[in-house]
């Protein structure tokens, strides 16, 4: 299971980070191509925050947590640790940007990056202006967390 969540989540990456004409030659992601990443399937729905030490540490949390779970540990990990952002990508969340899928589609995950370089990507992106090809619903979420 391990593996092949390794080579989904691969695949996964390459796809946000494919340059789209929809968004005027920007990829959904811009910065996950290069971004060094690590994952950690988990037995439990429990994060663990020693582990993050790259510049993206994914956690692939347990099948059956509900949306409305992830979300609230999410919130609840935003609060406790904020250095870090805490970002969920729940299977069934339906994601996109200008109709195109953003989320992984099959696993219940939670993608961590220190909040500093979160920042500073997403200062770039504004001068890029990607968040143009947001909803305004989509982006206050975004900026939620």
């Amino acid at each position: 299971m391990t593996e092949s969540l390794h080579s989904f989540i691969e695949t996964w990456i390459k796809r946000i980070s494919k340059p789209r004409p929809e968004l005027d030659g920007l990829s959904l992601c811009p910065f996950a191509k290069k971004a060094r990443w690590d994952f950690y399937l988990m037995s439990e729905n429990q994060v663990d925050i020693k582990l993050c030490k790259k510049e993206v540490t994914i956690f692939a949390m347990l099948p059956t947590m509900s949306k409305s779970k992830l979300e609230a540990y999410v919130n609840k990990l935003n609060d406790v640790y904020p250095k870090y952002v805490f970002l969920p990508d729940h299977k069934d969340a339906n994601t996109k940007i200008k109709g195109i899928a953003t989320g992984n589609g099959k696993h219940n995950l939670i993608l961590v990056q220190k909040r500093k370089k979160l920042q500073s990507a997403r200062q770039v992106l504004n001068k890029q202006n990607y968040y143009k090809n947001l909803t305004e619903t989509y982006k206050n979420k975004l900026f939620s967390y």
